[in-house]
């Protein structure tokens, strides 16, 4: 899907207002564990809230899926903590639903699992904005350290190519209901005052931005342009560097900014180095190849036993790796101020899952930077080295 994928907001640059206080000092003050556990607790609230199920007595039924734009390479909900914005949690969600089979007055719907109705509440824009909207007043204000101009933001990602619904049979006549991706935000301080009862749940839900992106609006061009940079950016096409695996996908969420997100992996040339199992058995061919040609190579020398090749390997990686984020920040400052759909007063968040057995890589990072940012240096009052300083990279 080339819209909102893998995710929640993606290389955290967003997070820079100029003449906003030092964040280094303001990321000080945040217990990284503690945050971690509460997003942690919270992706569990929201998985149970949003279970959702398929509901049909129609047996010639499959569900195919599709990709998603989420922040992290499992697909699950995922929440990420972005210092000087708050917290983003993003919800994978079911973008195309087939509603009915009229040849034989089959009727099916995806709902959630808990809710009112016997098969549960029918899964609908209006079902969907409620429920964030629930947890975020039930929910939110659990969430420690967050500050009164912090945010907390839950998106139900539709995705342009989600579970669809395809039938053994040969009727064409399906009536298909499409769902919007869905953006719910709300400030801390709000989240404070419905807590302590200053503000009653029709007022705390007068204050939330909700915004919708349809399919028709998902196709940003200055997007999907920013997008094919990075993926011509980072093919693997040279030898020892981390390259991007699939393609990059991308969201324009109007009370946010701008979302990229993609895989990245390393290679040496010869092939792919990574935490995870061979994806298909030409790749396995790959890895034993390679492996076999490094047994032809004998240990002549000290040098070529297997530690000392691991070391090697290693530091290889690593360095490789920090390549790739001084690379990508480049590439963050020169085009991103390119993104005429992006706001000044919004942002531009960037997240990569990253493949590697190493510790010293993360699992994934979020780049972000604040489009006001880009546009002082095109007007001149920065640098380039002073915008690429100002991005922030968060590890995880």
């Amino acid at each position: 899907m080339k819209a909102l994928s893998k995710i929640n907001s993606f290389i955290f640059v967003l997070v820079l207002i100029v003449g906003l206080q030092p964040l280094v000092a303001q990321q000080s003050d945040i217990d990284n564990n503690r945050m971690n556990r509460d997003i942690n607790i919270m992706e569990n609230v929201l998985k149970e809230m949003f279970k959702t199920q398929l509901n049909t007595g129609n047996k010639k039924v499959r569900v195919i899926s599709g990709s998603h734009f989420y922040f992290s390479g499992s697909g699950d909900i995922s929440g990420t903590y972005l210092p000087g914005y708050g917290v983003i949690f993003t919800i994978p969600g079911n973008q195309s639903m087939i509603t009915s089979f009229s040849s034989d007055d089959h009727q099916f719907s995806y709902s959630f699992a808990y809710g009112d109705g016997k098969d549960g509440e029918a899964i609908s824009e209006a079902s969907i904005t409620d429920r964030i909207s629930e947890f975020l007043r039930e929910y939110g204000s659990t969430i420690g350290q967050l500050t009164g101009s912090d945010k907390v933001m839950v998106i139900y990602n539709a995705g342009d190519s989600g579970p669809e619904i395809a039938f053994l049979d040969s009727d064409t006549n399906k009536k298909r209901n499409t769902i919007p991706t869905i953006s719910v935000v709300v400030k801390e301080s709000d989240l404070q005052a419905y807590r302590k009862g200053k503000i009653n749940a029709n007022t705390f839900n007068d204050r939330l931005s909700v915004g919708k992106v349809t399919a028709d609006k998902r196709g940003h061009r200055d997007l999907k342009i920013m997008a094919n940079i990075l993926e011509t950016a980072f093919k693997n096409n040279d030898q020892e560097s981390f390259g991007i695996m699939g393609s990059v996908d991308y969201l324009k969420l109007d009370n946010f900014g701008a979302l990229f997100s993609f895989d990245a992996r390393y290679s040496n040339g010869d092939m792919f180095f990574g935490k995870i199992a061979p994806s298909s058995a030409s790749e396995a061919k790959a890895i034993q190849i390679f492996a076999e040609k490094k047994a032809r190579q004998g240990t002549k020398d000290e040098d070529q036993s297997p530690d000392k090749e691991e070391t090697k390997h290693k530091e290889k990686t690593i360095k490789a790796y920090k390549d790739f984020i001084s690379q990508l920040k480049e590439y963050l400052v020169d085009y991103g101020r390119t993104l005429k759909s992006v706001d000044s007063n919004q942002r531009i968040l960037v997240s990569v899952d990253f493949s590697s057995r190493y510790e010293e890589v993360p699992e994934r990072i979020d780049m972000q930077i604040q489009k006001s940012t880009l546009d002082a240096m095109d007007q001149g009052r920065m640098s380039r080295n002073q915008v690429i300083n100002k991005i922030q990279v968060r590890e995880y």
